[in-house]
């Protein structure tokens, strides 16, 4: 059996897994990365169609680590946030509200990105790492807990050796799932369609949101080479997918549906790309910590896709974290004991639980059928944009300020 010992273990090379990886070596810990699936050979990470709208607090981070020049050519400012109401009688917007980044004196809301931007610019970086090791095609079987590290065994016949474990491993976690740590999930019965689109007006930098009784619809701009400024990102979410079917047949029915869907706010639309689908869920783990282990990003809450809130919620993990240990190493403090793991928790627990209500409130306001709801949305909105004091504080929420 291979021996091996170092800081940190994190397991999961995903966006997190992997952001978590680059702050930690920067600050001269060695870190194990653990990664179930090899990268594929295939152009599997090319027909990722996601892509997230990194909010202004997350891209302060990239800069403090030192990775947002490797994205920041790939990124499209979002200087605005339109969230509009669409009126299900006529189909049409009845109300809107559009939120400004100068509102809260920053220059942008933020930026959006291609997931496999992300992905690939992040193990580019990992690979020039002295501090960094990386074990693909494997994944933990044993966790033993012990009072000064830990030690895992892998089903590679590798035995590592650490202070602390990071499950990053996402929503289907098999760290968590080994450890026996509960979760609690909530299924939607909704399904998020993500596809792009090429479309007749300028996007003019502007994020929309688009409610109606099934779901939102929000457009994402997109930076590209050719006639920038016309294609977007689709997050189409749908709670009645077979009232729908005839709409995803074929890429021109689709591309009617969505023109109107949108309420022809960016005109007509054309859809671009393939379409992928994936279930919409809200999850979270019974606890963040366990015995010399901290649960972070997916593997401790899953959010539906509305106002940017997933990943940036799972970036405040890593930032909070990543500062929880710098400050431990600056005092010369123990990091993984009972200690630091319930300075986590504290730091963590009721500002993830609150996102998440907050969340799944909007959204089972925004799949709701009720007349009455939409009529609140609609007067809501319009309350929002005669009223600077409580679109601020909105603004500041959803802004994690």
């Amino acid at each position: 059996m291979n021996l091996i010992e170092t800081d940190v273990i994190i397991c999961g090379a995903g966006i997190s897994g992997l952001l978590m990886a680059k702050s930690l070596t920067n600050i001269g810990i060695k870190v194990a990365c653990i990664e179930k699936y090899k990268r594929q050979k295939d152009n599997t990470i090319e027909t990722d169609l996601r892509s997230t709208a990194l909010l202004d607090p997350a891209i302060s981070f990239f800069r403090e680590i030192g990775v947002w020049e490797k994205f920041e050519r790939f990124a499209q400012p979002l200087n605005s946030l339109v969230i509009c109401n669409l009126d299900p009688k006529t189909e049409e917007i009845n109300s809107s509200c559009e939120f400004f980044a100068e509102e809260l004196g920053i220059n942008v809301l933020g930026y959006n990105l291609p997931n496999k931007v992300i992905i690939e610019e992040l193990q580019k970086l990992m690979k020039s790492s002295r501090n960094f090791f990386y074990l693909e095609g494997d994944y933990v079987e044993h966790i033993t807990p012990r009072s000064f590290d830990v030690v895992i065994k892998t089903k590679g016949k590798k035995q590592i050796t650490s202070k602390l474990i990071i499950a990053a491993d996402g929503r289907h976690s098999n760290v968590r799932e080994l450890l026996n740590i509960k979760k609690f999930k909530y299924d939607y019965n909704q399904q998020a369609f993500v596809f792009n689109i090429k479309h007749k007006i300028n996007h003019d930098s502007k994020s929309y949101e688009i409610y109606k009784s099934e779901g939102p619809c929000t457009l994402v701009p997109l930076n590209t080479s050719k006639f920038n400024g016309h294609f977007s990102s689709v997050v189409l979410m749908l709670k009645d997918t077979k009232k729908n079917d005839k709409n995803f047949l074929n890429k021109k029915n689709l591309s009617h549906f969505i023109t109107k869907r949108t309420g022809y706010i960016l005109g007509e639309c054309t859809v671009t790309s393939e379409i992928r689908s994936f279930p919409i869920i809200t999850q979270a783990s019974s606890s963040l910590i366990s015995e010399r282990l901290i649960l972070l990003a997916e593997t401790a809450h899953v959010l539906p896709p509305i106002g940017a809130q997933g990943l940036n919620t799972s970036i405040h993990d890593i930032k909070n974290l990543f500062y929880l240990i710098e400050k431990k190493l600056k005092n010369n403090e123990e990091i993984g004991d009972n200690v630091f793991l319930k300075e986590y928790d504290n730091s963590r627990k009721l500002k993830i639980t609150s996102r998440m209500l907050s969340v799944h409130i909007l959204n089972k306001m925004a799949m709701s059928k009720n007349p009455t709801i939409s009529n609140i949305r609609k007067y809501g909105l319009s309350f929002l944009n005669g009223n600077k004091i409580s679109k601020k504080n909105v603004m500041k929420f959803g802004m994690f300020q």
